[in-house]
């Protein structure tokens, strides 16, 4: 089996269009929040993933060939507006704007945690660790594919990502494709939900869908009764293709959250 270290090497190299110093930090912010998220340690792990975001768009600014300020000048927010200036025809829309924005809605994560929520909520902190580690995965996959957007799937990037992982969700997995979540007592809407999730961005064929909720042992009725009621939460491309919605994803990381063991 390759060592993690061997890991971080070849995605250190799949990283090749920003600074090597940059991407040694995203990685390693990147594996310390994963490891944390792992653990339980939702704290830790959403404030790993605010150090990851500080690498990130310091990778960003250079690779744009922006100036970075002195250490005690440095602010996230003041870079971002910096790489949204940047011309469209010279710079690829990722760079500018789609990784920036994500990264200005983790860093809000991690800047405010603990104090945006009132003490009787429920574990909101595991909540807000769940949707920086899946918004922390989709910029590194994102970064990977934009290094090699020619010869690189999104998903093919995505699975890189996932090899750094030992169980990014340890009551998920996915085996030549086919996604298990190992839960008991969900509903198989709530099974449907976390599927799409898990798969997004990537679209689900419904009869793909069906067959995966009939080997979680659900009734054929139970599953067709289950993609009916989640029918608000996707996006139908019109030929049976679904994808989960924003609100979607929402519902889905709140069913993790509350019915996690």
């Amino acid at each position: 089996m390759t060592s993690q270290t061997n890991k971080h090497q070849q995605i250190t190299d799949l990283l090749k269009l920003f600074p090597q110093k940059r991407t040694a930090a995203v990685l390693l912010h990147f594996s310390e929040s994963v490891h944390a998220f792992e653990n339980g340690e939702w704290e830790k792990s959403i404030h790993k993933a605010g150090k990851f975001v500080e690498a990130t768009i310091k990778a960003l600014a250079e690779h744009a060939g922006l100036t970075l300020p002195r250490a005690r000048e440095f602010k996230v927010g003041n870079l971002v507006i910096q790489l949204g200036q940047l011309s469209a025809n010279a710079f690829d829309e990722c760079i500018r704007l789609q990784i920036p924005r994500n990264c200005v809605f983790v860093y809000d994560i991690a800047s405010n945690r603990g104090s945006r929520h009132d003490p009787g909520e429920i574990d909101v902190n595991k909540m807000d660790a769940i949707v920086t580690m899946q918004n922390i995965s989709w910029v590194l996959a994102e970064m990977i594919r934009f290094c090699h957007k020619d010869t690189l799937k999104p998903d093919d990037a995505a699975d890189i990502v996932d090899s750094l992982m030992e169980k990014r969700y340890p009551d998920i997995e996915e085996i030549d494709g086919r996604v298990y979540v190992n839960r008991d007592k969900l509903s198989a809407n709530e099974v449907a939900l976390i599927i799409l999730e898990r798969k997004h961005p990537a679209r689900v064929n419904r009869t793909e869908l069906l067959k995966t909720l009939l080997r979680h042992s659900f009734t054929k009725n139970g599953a067709q009764v289950a993609l009916t009621r989640i029918k608000k939460y996707i996006d139908d491309d019109g030929l049976g293709n679904i994808m989960l919605r924003a609100h979607g994803r929402q519902k889905a990381a709140s069913i993790r959250a509350q019915r996690a063991n």
